[in-house]
């Protein structure tokens, strides 16, 4: 787990340098494998609503902790016990689970009724993405974005989906957010942000930065009153 906790770490690193994460936005989770050795519960809490997953250890940064503050203190890192009911237990780490929990909890749940080896979920803002949301057309645009550069067809076989804008933090969000991820590599917030997953928080890091790229260079293009061409169809064959 301390291994899991310094990747955690390292990714919110780079995810300030990058801008990625302005103030406190932002927000890490990943799925255990297996149950910690010590899980004494430190404290019980409401969770908002009726959860009938599967039971499951996540570790997930803390609400309000800013990504800079996440890289430089584990305690920023808590340690989840969910089970099916209206509560879970912290076990470790100084605050709650960050307020986007609804929406990693309800995408674990379903990854591991599935068996998916996704085990890590990454949430940020990055600047081009939200850019690119906030132009009337921007769905219509997608498909261009998703054959810019060879990158983005290899990172994301599965391509992505969009959740219209609902309110940061909801359970509405979540669950909009597990019907769209199903069968994607990353679901898009409409005018917030982007969810990456992964087997490890860096290669969902890894989708954040290539779909970042991506918007980059379509906004580039597009400000040039020019449509991309694209890579060539039929060339990852």
């Amino acid at each position: 787990m301390k291994e899991i906790v310094r990747e955690i770490q390292k990714i919110a690193y780079w995810l300030a340098i990058k801008g990625l994460s302005e103030a406190n936005a932002g927000n890490i989770s990943v799925r255990l494998q297996e149950a910690p050795t010590e899980s004494t519960a430190r404290i019980v809490e409401k969770l908002g609503f009726t959860y009938e997953g599967p039971e499951m250890y996540l570790l997930v940064t803390t609400t309000g902790s800013r990504m800079r503050e996440v890289a430089e203190d584990p305690d920023r890192i808590c340690l989840v016990h969910v089970k099916a009911g209206d509560t879970y237990e912290i076990l470790s780490g100084n605050g709650k689970p960050t307020s986007e929990f609804p929406t990693h909890l309800m995408i674990h749940a379903y990854f591991e009724e599935i068996g998916s080896d996704r085990r890590a979920i990454v949430h940020t803002h990055p600047l081009n993405l939200l850019a690119l949301m906030n132009l009337e057309d921007f769905q219509e645009l997608l498909p261009h974005m998703m054959k810019i550069h060879p990158e983005v067809l290899i990172f994301f076989p599965n391509g992505i989906s969009v959740v219209e804008f609902e309110k940061p933090g909801s359970v509405e969000l979540g669950k909009k957010t597990v019907e769209k991820a199903k069968g994607r590599d990353a679901v898009l917030w409409d005018k917030h942000g982007v969810v990456a997953f992964g087997r490890t928080v860096s290669e969902a890091f890894d989708r954040v930065e290539i779909l970042e790229k991506a918007a980059d260079i379509l906004l580039k293009v597009l400000s040039l009153g020019r449509i991309p061409t694209g890579v060539p169809e039929g060339w990852l064959s």
